[in-house]
């Protein structure tokens, strides 16, 4: 059986210590369960899906940090 890699060993480690942490995906999906109306809605999804075209404006949204 093949090891894990070390980012996905770090990141398994890391998960292990902070259980609550929640995925890109599932702040995703608690944002746009906020939505006000479908309006809002379609706005949240269009900045969900703009934002990997500008991910290096904006690096720390990966980690949380918003």
């Amino acid at each position: 059986m093949k090891s894990k890699t070390f980012p996905s060993a770090l990141f398994s480690f890391i998960r292990h210590l902070i259980p609550n942490i929640q995925s890109q995906e599932e702040r995703d999906e608690v944002y746009l369960a906020e939505a006000v109306d479908i309006y809002d809605l379609e706005r949240r999804i269009r900045e969900i899906d703009g934002r990997g075209r500008h991910s290096h404006a904006t690096p720390m949204l990966g980690l949380g940090l918003r």
